[in-house]
């Protein structure tokens, strides 16, 4: 009885040293170095601009307010920290331009984009690497691991024709594939298709306009708080339940599903809201719901969003 005491204290003692050091590093914090925090708020910023321009119907003159923040972002970034943000958002500022050249529509915001893309061209050459790219379902071999992951890409053009339950059930089982700290097995999928359900779930994740009505299939992954215990296994739920998630992604890639990924980074009234909404039990932790689906057609546009190169994320320790 006393050891489970102490264990309840130490959950505790971990929570309030998990808040500090979230306090100590989190985006809003003085005390992180300014360029570090810019890196990460423009390349959130530019990925709306590539989100919009993926949608089915992009809005003309979408996002004005976005636009600005990143162009004046970027103007005070110091890109020797790293070329991605600008990359990214150069790239993404072009295919606004392009996008709304290929549709015949001018405007005095398109005018300053352009000014300020030639004024960077200096500065950083193009092509730059943000932005939309061309995507195909068809002539993708997806014999190996490495096939699979290099095609995958967030899609949000999806029909709203529902799965046959069993074949969801065959995504699902392939999942089930995917590691869990001493085979736990804790997480779980809540899988829905009634269309009036899947708007309201949608309308409390908030990150699917644009695209939420043409949405027939969605998932809601969670993993079961009973599996863990203990000051050291407080965040394990997250990890178990991620793992899983990214294998239920590439499972519905290679049953030819389009899937996007719709993060829950929420708070517990919300969290609560969505369960009680969707019929999901108490204990269970919501990792991410995840939109898919048949896509509508063969080719379509997703964000091209570049990757930093692995050297810049890697620390090879001798």
């Amino acid at each position: 009885m006393f050891d489970k005491l102490l264990k309840v204290a130490g959950i505790f003692s971990e929570a309030f040293r998990d808040a500090v050091l979230f306090l100590r590093f989190n985006s809003y914090s003085p005390f992180v170095d300014p360029s570090r925090r810019a890196f990460y708020k423009i390349l959130i910023e530019a990925h709306t601009i590539e989100k919009g321009l993926s949608l089915p119907n992009p809005k003309p003159l979408f996002g004005k307010d976005k636009i600005r923040f990143v162009m004046n972002a970027l103007s005070r970034y110091d890109i020797r920290h790293s070329p991605i943000p600008a990359h990214m958002s150069l790239g993404a500022l072009d295919a606004y331009v392009n996008f709304h050249a290929k549709a015949g529509l001018s405007d005095p915001l398109l005018d300053e984009i352009s000014g300020y893309l030639k004024a960077w061209e200096a500065k950083l050459p193009r092509p730059w690497k943000g932005g939309t790219r061309d995507y195909s379902f068809l002539g993708q071999p997806l014999n190996n691991l490495q096939q699979l992951i290099a095609s995958r890409s967030s899609i949000r053009t999806m029909r709203s024709t529902p799965q046959h339950p069993d074949r969801i059930l065959e995504a699902i089982a392939l999942a089930q594939l995917a590691p869990s700290q001493c085979n736990r097995q804790s997480s779980r999928v809540h899988a829905y298709q009634d269309p009036a359900l899947i708007q309201q779930l949608l309308a409390l994740q908030g990150g699917s306009r644009g695209f939420a009505e043409t949405v027939g299939n969605l998932f809601v992954v969670s993993s079961e708080i009973c599996a863990w215990g203990g000051p050291g296994q407080r965040n394990q739920a997250y990890v178990d339940g991620a793992l899983f998630a990214m294998c239920l992604m590439f499972a519905c890639r290679s049953m030819g599903w389009g899937a996007c990924p719709l993060n829950l980074a929420i708070d517990h009234k919300t969290e609560a809201a969505i369960r009680r909404t969707g019929g999901i039990p108490a204990g269970e932790r919501l990792i991410m719901m995840i939109a898919f689906g048949e896509p509508v057609a063969p080719d379509t546009k997703v964000a091209f969003s570049p990757r930093r190169p692995a050297a810049e994320i890697a620390t090879l320790h001798a």
